[in-house]
């Protein structure tokens, strides 16, 4: 900080003499490094750089009440009436991904609901299923068609075909754009 010193005997034009030590310039130095620093970064900002006013904003008392940012939410707890609606509607629609949209859960969520109810939830095809799938893919039906009969995603019925070797036609679309042959 400087030292202000006046001379005796002149009260009408006082004389100033300034000390600065070096510890003063350095504590200046850095100061208005950061300041040109500051007027840097905030004078052409990068895209998501965050404004000072910004910041000014996000930090007012009131923001700090409602806002949940850095804190973790617990999960809702399921009551099991709400666990076994999850559960019938599986059983309805045979979809763990359907499922867990329209109750708003996680997939996981929606198998350990069922797991926990003796539901199994794999969707696994059995060779039986497998057999049926080939017949209705090789008399002309899509893998999507023979998925909803079977309640099965057309991925998974393209998976099981080809377990059997067979030969999978080009979708429609692409048979429509001149691409002929078939897919492995």
């Amino acid at each position: 900080m400087p030292q202000v010193e006046s001379k005796p005997g002149r009260a009408a034009s006082t004389i100033v003499k300034t000390r600065w030590s070096v510890s003063d310039s350095r504590s200046l130095y850095r100061s208005l490094f950061r300041s040109v620093h500051l007027l840097q970064v905030y004078s052409n900002p990068a895209p998501g750089v965050i404004t000072p006013q910004e910041l000014l904003f996000r930090s007012s008392p009131r923001n700090q009440e409602n806002s949940t940012t850095g804190t973790r939410r617990r999960a809702r707890q399921l009551r099991a009436d709400e666990a076994e609606a999850v559960a019938t509607r599986y059983l309805a629609v045979r979809n763990v991904r359907t499922v867990a949209a329209e109750f708003g859960l996680s997939r996981t969520t929606v198998a350990r609901i069922l797991s926990d109810r003796g539901i199994d939830a794999s969707r696994m095809m059995t060779e039986g299923q497998i057999a049926i799938a080939v017949e209705l893919y090789e008399s002309g039906q899509s893998s999507a068609v023979i998925g909803k009969q079977l309640g099965f995603d057309n991925h998974t019925i393209l998976k099981g075909l080809r377990s059997r070797g067979v030969r999978i036609r080009l979708a429609a679309a692409q048979r429509r754009e001149g691409d002929s042959g078939s897919v492995s």
